[in-house]
């Protein structure tokens, strides 16, 4: 097998170390992720400020996970960060680096076609700018340039936590990781993330799509990691996930589509490449090819 093919296995880069060491750094992490980012939440919400501000998530949650995986690996486990992915080889990443900048065009034009198909949004209703157009366009750039922030979640959720929850069961971990990134965003819906005050039946709603549309993501941003053992391209998929496919969704249904109904295209959008990778994954041939070594 050569390490092409064998890039497109789903086991993790690197061993998770000895079981007492790892349940006792994810407790740590899990600990510290939860608590770093819900009681500043809270305390933004109780001063009467809101999420839905891009400074106020940045200063309150959005490195959380990475300074949770620093403190474990220095001080909780001092396994170090040999392991934790923080360079990138293009010689052998260039193509999950590619599909991560590109993948969220796909998710949004699967998304909006879904919502033209059930009668949620028409073509004909479109009404957006030039610079709107542009800034989709520009959907690649975007990925890259965004991926620094998007790393401080990934760092910790990706990097750290899921190769140390179920180790050598990679859909385990996958769905566990997928199952814990969820739940972490649950106290958004309730602090203004979406703008406003939402009902408590969309609030909790919001809450039940989270889910899915995590772990929906976790299968692609693992694939990468399993792939590459970098944490960069899973940051480019995930800022394109929020600032491309997202966003996109905004520009192009304006107010037709609700929050919890974008969930959903985001989702049908990503299931889609979510099959392919699972297809990669159980055919050799499809394997070689998605490697770039033919068939």
């Amino acid at each position: 097998m050569t390490r092409q093919q064998d890039l497109t296995r789903a086991e993790p880069p690197t061993a998770p170390g000895p079981p007492r060491s790892r349940h006792r750094g994810v407790r740590w992490f899990l600990a510290l992720a939860f608590l770093g980012a819900w009681l500043p939440w809270a305390g933004v919400h109780a001063l009467g400020g809101s999420l839905d501000d891009p400074l106020i998530q940045l200063a309150t949650a959005a490195f959380v996970p990475a300074i949770a995986a620093c403190i474990v690996r220095r001080w909780i486990t001092g396994e170090g960060f040999t392991d934790s992915g923080l360079r990138l080889d293009l010689r052998t990443c260039w193509p999950y680096c590619l599909a991560a900048v590109t993948i969220p065009w796909g998710v949004l034009l699967i998304g909006v076609t879904a919502a033209t198909l059930t009668g949620w949004w028409s073509p004909t209703e479109l009404d957006m700018p030039a610079a709107a157009w542009a800034y989709l366009a520009a959907g690649p750039v975007v990925c890259l340039v965004a991926a620094p922030i998007f790393w401080g979640e990934e760092y910790g959720w990706t990097a750290y936590l899921r190769d140390r929850l179920v180790p050598g069961r990679p859909v385990a971990t996958t769905l566990l990781t997928g199952l814990i990134w969820g739940i972490w965003h649950w106290p958004l819906p309730w602090v203004g993330y979406f703008g406003g005050e939402l009902a408590v039946s969309q609030a909790v709603w919001s809450m039940v799509w989270w889910i899915p549309l995590s772990v929906l993501l976790e299968f692609l941003i693992g694939w990468m990691w399993s792939a590459c053992g970098s944490v960069w391209p899973g940051a480019m998929l995930h800022s394109g996930a929020n600032l491309v496919a997202a966003l996109g969704m905004l520009h192009v249904l304006g107010d037709r589509v609700g929050v919890n109904e974008s969930t959903a295209l985001l989702c049908i959008g990503l299931t889609p490449f979510v099959a392919a990778v699972a297809l990669a994954r159980s055919s050799p041939d499809f394997s070689r090819i998605i490697a770039g070594d033919g068939v």
